[in-house]
């Protein structure tokens, strides 16, 4: 099991070494972290790092305000090392989902998906979401992807509020992603992202979690599905995008 001296993170002891133990554990975890990037093994505890192990406590432990802080023998360490708690039963033949908890009904539509393309799991790493949450993974995207692609990503609102990244990234990140939360407010919260709706399911499905030689299974499964009403895959979105209305007749 990996060891560490003393925290690391924010407000941490951030001893070299055990900064680039804990890089390095991230960089194992990066599929559970899309759209994020992985971070460089430097041994310095940089922004970039703190924000991943808040999106890992966030993700994996469902943890609601995150500490950013990865202590010695703590349950943060334990989950980057692989040890982060038991895997769900699941009656046999049925595919597991991981990552973020869909609603039922969304889960059982996924679960259809994976078995007519032939797998057996999926990850998945965004849900519906608050325009908080909106504000805050619309941000964590600009720093991990850069402001063209996520302009390229969005429609014209959604690229109304990656400008209000792109004038003010140079200020702490906390004033940032309230002044972009202020702007899909603003706008207009569904005309932003359908992650933000009460009309659909909406959730992201990372490609890392499906086989190369599936994913075209894997996409023919979706458009075929017939509660499905659109799909965005990669490299138009980081992940499998999928929307299916809340009110479809065949749910």
């Amino acid at each position: 099991m990996a060891a560490i001296s003393g925290s690391v993170g924010k407000g941490g002891a951030n001893r070299p070494n055990d900064v680039r133990t804990i890089q390095t554990l991230l960089n194992r975890n990066i599929a559970k972290l899309i759209p994020l990037l992985p971070v460089t093994v430097s041994g310095a505890c940089d922004p970039q790092t703190i924000l991943m192990i808040e999106e890992f406590q966030r993700r994996v432990l469902q943890t609601q305000t995150p500490d950013g802080r990865v202590d010695p023998g703590g349950r943060t360490l334990k989950a980057l090392d692989g040890g982060g708690g038991a895997t769900p039963s699941t009656p046999a033949g049925e595919p597991i989902l991981e990552g973020n908890t869909l609603p039922a009904p969304a889960a059982k539509v996924l679960k259809e998906i994976l078995k007519a393309a032939g797998l057996s799991r999926a990850r998945v790493t965004s849900v519906s979401r608050t325009p908080a949450e909106q504000a805050r993974v619309m941000y964590e995207n600009c720093v991990s992807k850069g402001v063209q692609f996520n302009k390229n990503m969005y429609a014209a609102a959604g690229g109304k509020v990656v400008d209000v990244y792109a004038a003010n990234k140079d200020k702490p990140r906390d004033t940032v992603i309230a002044l972009m939360l202020a702007r899909i407010l603003e706008i207009g919260p569904a005309k932003v992202s359908r992650h933000i709706s009460d009309t659909h399911y909406t959730f992201d499905v990372a490609p890392s979690s499906i086989p190369s030689d599936k994913q075209a299974a894997f996409l023919a499964a979706i458009k075929a599905h017939k509660v499905v009403s659109n799909v965005i895959p990669p490299p138009t979105d980081p992940a499998f995008h999928i929307e299916i209305p809340k009110n479809s007749p065949n749910l």
